[in-house]
C-alpha cells in the first residue's frame, strides 16, 4: 500500500503532462516552438501569441521560443509582431512542435477585382491546333499540329509572343508536355518520353526512355531540393495520397503526411461492394460488347468517374517551404526544405460564395504566389491564397466559363479555350492579373 500512495502523485502528473483526461478534469494540450524572421532566420523576441475566441495569450522570449497549454483544439493561433505580417495558424493536435517564420510587412495598395472584358490571344493560328502547352524559365512551349494533316511539332515562344525555337516535324506521336520535379521539360509520347533540349533556334528531343521506366522514376516525384526528392503515392483506392521524401545522399525514406478524403473513405466502408468495383480492372467496353454489357458499363463509369474520382491534392515548393494542399480538409501544411513540419493553415473556402470551388491550385513560381478558382456559369473567378492566414482575395473574373489548363507566370494568367463554332482550333489566351 505504501508503494501505491507514493506512485499516485507521479501518475497524476504524467497524465496531466500527456494530455490524458481524468474524469471531471479539463484536457490540456501542450504546444511549443520558435518564431524566426523569414529573411535572416534570426529569433524574434516579444512576438504576441493569441487565440481566436480566448483571452489566453503568450509571447516569445529573447531566443524566439514559446510554449503553452491550451484546453481546446482545434483552435486558431494568431502570431503577430509590429512591422511583420501576422500568421493565423491552425492547431489541431497533429504536431505539438512548430517553427514559424514572419515576413516583414510592406504596405500594399488594396487589391481590386479586374473584369476581363478584353482577353489577349497569346497563340492562335488558322493552320495549327494546340494539343498542349507549358511555361518554363520565361518561355512558352506549345505542342501543336497542322489541321487535317496531324503533323506534330514543338514551338518555343518568349513572353512577347515571338518564336524563339522549334523542333520541326516530330517523328513520334506526342500526347502532352510535362515539367518534372527536377525542372526538366519532357514531351510524352504514346510509349516513350523525350527530354526537351533547346540549342539556339532548334528544339531537340533527347534521352528517350520507355513509359514504364519514366513512370517508375519520375512520374510520382512532385518536388525537389538540393538534399531531398519529394514523392506522392496513391493509397486507399485513389481516395488518399501519401507524401514522403527520399534523401539524395543516404537514400533514406521518411514520411511527411497523408491526405485522406474522409468522406469518400466513409462511403467505402458503408458500401463494400464499391471496393470490389474499384479494385477490378476496366471491363471490355468495345463497340461490339457495349450493347450487351450496357448496365455494367454505366455502373463502372458511375463508380469510377462520379462517385470515387481520384483525390485532389497538391505539393509545391514555394520559396523556402514545401507546401501540401489538403483539398478535402481545406487545409495547407508547411514543411521546411528537409521535410520537417512547420505549421498548418485553414483555407477560408467556406467564406466564398462565388460558385463552386474547383479544388485546383495554381502556383506562380516567379512570384511565389498561389491561386485557386471558383466556377460558375457566367465565368471563372480567380483567387489568391494568403500564405500567412489562409484567406482568399479575389483577383480576376475570366469571361470564359470553363478554361482548360490554367497556368500563372509573372502575374499573367494563361489558359486554353475552344472558341464556339471553331472546335478544331484551340486558342491559348493570356490576361494580366
Amino acid at each position: 500500500m505504501k508503494r501505491l500512495f507514493t506512485f499516485l502523485p507521479i501518475l497524476v502528473y504524467a497524465i496531466f503532462l500527456n494530455g490524458i483526461p481524468i474524469e471531471g478534469q479539463v484536457q490540456y494540450h501542450f504546444f511549443y516552438g520558435k518564431v524566426l524572421t523569414a529573411d535572416t532566420r534570426e529569433p524574434l523576441a516579444n512576438v504576441n501569441i493569441s487565440f481566436v475566441g480566448s483571452k489566453m495569450g503568450s509571447i516569445t522570449d529573447q531566443k524566439g521560443a514559446f510554449s503553452f497549454y491550451i484546453d481546446t483544439i482545434p483552435v486558431f493561433m494568431v502570431v503577430s509582431h509590429l512591422g511583420y505580417k501576422s500568421k493565423r495558424v491552425l492547431l489541431d493536435g497533429k504536431s505539438n512542435s512548430m517553427t514559424l517564420y514572419l515576413e516583414k510587412e510592406i504596405r500594399e495598395l488594396k487589391e481590386v477585382e479586374i473584369r476581363a472584358n478584353k482577353i489577349e490571344p497569346f497563340f492562335r493560328d488558322e493552320h495549327f491546333t494546340i494539343r498542349d502547352y507549358e511555361i518554363d524559365s520565361g518561355m512558352v512551349y506549345l505542342l501543336v499540329y497542322r489541321n487535317r494533316i496531324s503533323k506534330e511539332e514543338l514551338i518555343c515562344k518568349n513572353l512577347e509572343g515571338d518564336t524563339v525555337a522549334r523542333s520541326g516535324i516530330l517523328l513520334f506521336t506526342p500526347v502532352s508536355i510535362l515539367k518534372d520535379c527536377l525542372g526538366y521539360l519532357h514531351v510524352i509520347g504514346k510509349d516513350s518520353v523525350y527530354q526537351v533540349y533547346r540549342q539556339d533556334r532548334q528544339l531537340e528531343m533527347i534521352h528517350p526512355v520507355g513509359m514504364e521506366k519514366f513512370n517508375d522514376v519520375l512520374l510520382n516525384c512532385v518536388a525537389s531540393t538540393s538534399q531531398v526528392l519529394f514523392f506522392k503515392k496513391m493509397i486507399n483506392l485513389s481516395q488518399g495520397v501519401q507524401y514522403y521524401g527520399i534523401d539524395r545522399v543516404s537514400l533514406k525514406r521518411y514520411e511527411l503526411t497523408q491526405v485522406i478524403d474522409e468522406q469518400k473513405a466513409k462511403m467505402l466502408r458503408r458500401n463494400p461492394e464499391d471496393i470490389w468495383s474499384l479494385m477490378g480492372s476496366q471491363p471490355d467496353f468495345s463497340p461490339d460488347n457495349l450493347v450487351q454489357y450496357r448496365e455494367e458499363f454505366l455502373l463502372w463509369n458511375f463508380t469510377h468517374k462520379t462517385l470515387y474520382r481520384p483525390i485532389k491534392t497538391a505539393l509545391y515548393r514555394i520559396g523556402d517551404f514545401i507546401c501540401i494542399f489538403n483539398i478535402p480538409a481545406k487545409e495547407l501544411e508547411f514543411f521546411d526544405l528537409e521535410g520537417h513540419f512547420s505549421y498548418k493553415l485553414k483555407i477560408s473556402i467556406d467564406e466564398i460564395k462565388d460558385g463552386r470551388w474547383s479544388g485546383d491550385i495554381f502556383l506562380d513560381e516567379s512570384q511565389s504566389k498561389v491561386y485557386t478558382s471558383f466556377l460558375k456559369s457566367s465565368g471563372t473567378g480567380l483567387y489568391r491564397i494568403d500564405l500567412n492566414t489562409g484567406e482568399l482575395h479575389k483577383i480576376l473574373s475570366l469571361i470564359h466559363p470553363y478554361p482548360q489548363k490554367i497556368r500563372i507566370y509573372k502575374d499573367q494568367v494563361y489558359y486554353l479555350y475552344d472558341i464556339l463554332g471553331d472546335p478544331d482550333n484551340k486558342t491559348l489566351f493570356r490576361q494580366n492579373l
